[in-house]
């Protein structure tokens, strides 16, 4: 396993790492507009000015000496500072947005699987009955409906018509932070971000336990008078869950980037947020800093999917 674990990283993953931010570099420098172009315009501010601030900043050098000069920086654990005038260390901006960002995420997470496998449990169990046809009909309204849309219809609905819920932010200067209003904040954002991932893992959990229940070893132990319930949750959910787990690898990256659109419609102080406002500002090693860490959660969630998938199933095993 630990061999697997170590070529998946060296032979897999440096390189696609190295591919990824070559190809993003370069894009962010060829697309229109550049960290110096809200200067013009500004009062006092001559175009010598500009081209002093652009030198300064390193984007006047070709675009193969600018990303070798970046990728130096991370392999001496260095993100950079950002082209703003605050001129912050990236890392710095990163891990101060990254709790807000995390709490989301894992709130959205937890909401998914907690209401997505039990919802699939039961569609599968109660199949073509109308609870079945009710919760297929809600995953597909789910799967099919962008954040953005669910994220500003629970804003009209519980902030704005029935003013139950606050419409966006994390806790306003001074208000004390109690658990309710945790709840309060989080609702809304995690079950727009999560809803998505609840309605997938209940369609996939569906699928993959009725295709368990009807195996014949399932059949062999209702014959043998075993109760429906033991049957289900303790022979044929563990091995309905194997599917599952690969989709779980996959779900924590998903969540993160989610998270860039469902951020700014709530006003989530997250990396969401910066995400957006670096790219506005073409702000190159803040985009660089967030997409690197992004990417290395995907090569990451695959691998636990990897892993995870292992340990579940002892018939899988990785040479």
């Amino acid at each position: 396993m630990w061999r697997y674990i170590v070529r998946r990283i060296f032979l897999q993953g440096i390189p696609v790492l190295l591919g990824f931010t070559f190809v993003l570099y370069f894009v962010i420098t060829i697309a229109p507009g550049s960290p110096v172009t809200h200067l013009r315009g500004l009062p006092n501010i001559d175009e010598e000015t500009i081209a002093r601030r652009a030198e300064q900043l390193g984007i006047t050098e070709p675009f193969p000496v600018q990303y070798v000069k970046w990728l130096g920086r991370v392999l001496r654990g260095d993100l950079g500072r950002s082209f703003d005038s605050s001129r912050r260390p990236v890392a710095e901006l990163i891990l101060e947005r990254m709790p807000a960002t995390i709490l989301l995420s894992l709130c959205s997470i937890l909401l998914g699987w907690g209401v997505g496998i039990p919802a699939g449990i039961l569609s599968a169990r109660r199949q073509y009955s109308f609870l079945d046809y009710m919760i297929t009909f809600l995953a597909f309204v789910g799967i099919s409906a962008p954040s953005f849309f669910i994220g500003l219809l629970l804003l009209y609905v519980f902030a704005a018509k029935l003013n139950v819920l606050p419409a966006g932010g994390f806790f306003l200067a001074g208000e004390p932070r109690t658990f309710l209003g945790y709840v309060q904040y989080l609702l809304l954002p995690s079950l727009t971000l999560g809803l998505g991932n609840i309605a997938g893992i209940a369609r996939y959990m569906r699928s993959s336990l009725l295709e368990v229940l009807g195996q014949d070893f399932l059949r062999t132990a209702r014959a043998k008078g075993l109760s429906d319930n033991l049957v289900v949750y303790k022979h044929a959910l563990r091995n309905a869950l194997l599917p599952i787990l690969t989709l779980m690898g996959f779900t924590i990256p998903s969540i993160f980037s989610g998270a860039v659109i469902v951020e700014n419609i709530f006003a989530w102080p997250g990396l969401g947020s910066l995400a957006v406002q670096a790219v506005n500002e073409r702000n190159y090693p803040v985009i660089m800093g967030i997409n690197l860490m992004f990417a290395v959660l995907i090569f990451l969630g695959s691998l636990i999917a990897d892993v995870s998938y292992a340990l579940a199933d002892p018939r899988i095993r990785y040479e």
